[in-house]
């Protein structure tokens, strides 16, 4: 078994720490990253919330994804107990589904709690 790197392990505590700290009983969480230049490097790495049908707000930026990459983010929203949006285009397996805003060159990667009974 292969142990997980440091970006996402610490990436995934922050993840984790951050959702129970400002929004335990949130249901809609994202991730959104910058990249630096054409590399796969983040500039930017931030936790984003919002309720039901409401705006979405920026609640913290998230340290531990700059210099990371969206895999790093991936591996780390899983790693911390999340399920993560996927395409569905299964012809090479399931990807991650990063919405993708040109205006601000911004990708936006939505993450779920799972749901215990």
């Amino acid at each position: 078994m292969m142990t997980p790197s440091a970006p996402p392990a610490n990436l995934a505590q922050q993840i984790r720490a951050t959702v129970e700290e400002w929004h335990p009983g949130t249901p809609l969480l994202a991730v959104r990253v910058t990249l630096t230049g054409t590399g796969p490097s983040l500039a930017t790495c931030e936790l984003w919330t919002s309720e039901a049908a409401g705006p979405w707000t920026r609640r913290s930026e998230l340290p531990d994804g700059v210099g990371a990459t969206m895999l790093d983010v991936e591996s780390a929203a899983v790693l911390a107990g999340y399920a993560i949006d996927l395409t569905n285009e299964f012809s090479n397996g399931p990807r991650a589904r990063w919405r993708h805003d040109a205006n601000g060159n911004v990708y936006t990667l939505g993450i779920t709690r799972p749901t215990y009974r």
